[in-house]
């Protein structure tokens, strides 16, 4: 085949299939959307919800320590973290494994979802799972896109930033637009007209902290992968595979991103921390999330949470047999490491 003719979705080769006899195809959601939007809610409002589903979880964090996988409430046994890389490019390889893993347990799950970095671009993602070699141990069930209402037009002038969001949305058969509480009905007017005028007919839910019903998340059969590779290919487009040297469009945007970890047995000043991340955390950063360790209630754990102008610094409870100690990462662009680290430092208690 003529490379200038390979469209620019094409399932891997075909494979000799993997199954486990007398098992359907486990049905997969795929849960995507920008840093901070608002992924990991609705992932535990999915896990947490009155289904009767034995789920199984992919998490993917962009960095070095997977907060997010801390973040997921109690399904220890059937989670797999895949940490410091992105699933559409770095550690797509450790995806396929993972799969293989989670789905060939002799205690099988009736439903996985992968809840995919923030960075990710869907295509390469898609990719995988319309390898043959899985059409009869998985399907994917669905895409979804959860959109920040207040924050999705933060980063307006940055063109390879709104290119990647609009790419998120554009795979997803459904969009949570979540955080509708923060913005008025004239703001929610436009971003349903941003979305109309580039994309039509995406199903768009509105939610306050992704409070969406799980009867239309959880296996209703609407990923069409004909649909998805005839929508997203363009003439322009034919003549490359959109994973190989980053070609599928998430290569440039990726790389403007930095991440920064943060690791102390000390505990933070509470009132310190909260008041550091509301005022004084630098611009560039657009995501920050940790577990940490506050010394004004030290049986507890707490998460914080940042994401553009607005934290939050809550208990997750007490620490029980883990030892204390605060594990932070922040995502953005132009991160000075040592600055930011001081910023935390001057917050630790004593």
């Amino acid at each position: 085949m003529d490379t200038s003719q390979r469209p620019i979705l094409a399932p891997a080769a075909r494979t000799e299939p993997i199954f486990v006899p007398g098992r359907d195809p486990v049905p997969v959601t795929l849960l995507t959307g920008f840093l901070g939007s608002g992924k990991t809610t609705l992932l535990n409002r999915i896990l947490n919800g009155d289904h009767g589903l034995r789920v199984g979880v992919l998490i993917n964090d962009f960095g070095a320590i997977n907060i997010d996988a801390e973040l997921v409430d109690s399904i220890e046994e059937n989670t797999i973290n895949l940490t410091n890389g992105c699933v559409c490019c770095e550690i797509r390889d450790d995806l396929v494994r993972s799969l293989e893993e989670l789905l060939l347990r002799e205690k099988a799950v009736d439903y996985v979802i992968l809840e995919a970095s923030g960075v990710s671009d869907p295509s390469g993602i898609v990719m995988t799972f319309l390898d043959q070699k899985y059409e009869k141990l998985l399907r994917l069930d669905s895409i979804t896109c959860v959109v920040d209402a207040e924050a999705i037009f933060t980063h307006g002038d940055d063109q390879e930033l709104n290119t990647l969001k609009m790419r998120q949305i554009s795979f997803a058969d459904m969009v949570i637009l979540n955080k509708v509480d923060l913005v008025g009905p004239t703001h929610l007017e436009v971003i349903h007209e941003w979305i109309g005028h580039h994309l039509k007919r995406i199903r768009i839910i509105e939610a306050t902290r992704c409070d969406a019903p799980l009867e239309i998340l959880l296996a209703v059969g609407r990923f069409d992968p004909v649909r998805a590779i005839a929508a997203h290919q363009k003439p322009s487009e034919a003549h490359d595979h959109p994973h190989e040297d980053d070609a599928h469009g998430h290569g440039e945007a990726h790389s403007q991103f930095q991440t920064w970890s943060y690791e102390t047995d000390r505990a933070f000043a509470q009132d310190a921390l909260g008041e550091m991340v509301r005022r004084k955390l630098p611009a560039e950063i657009y995501r920050c999330k940790g577990i940490v360790h506050v010394a004004d209630s030290p049986g507890e754990r707490f998460s914080l949470q940042a994401v553009g102008r607005r934290t939050e610094l809550t208990s997750l409870g007490p620490w029980g047999e883990q030892v204390p100690c605060s594990r932070i990462v922040a995502i953005g662009s132009s991160i000075d490491a040592a600055a930011l680290t001081a910023l935390f430092d001057s917050c630790l208690a004593g």
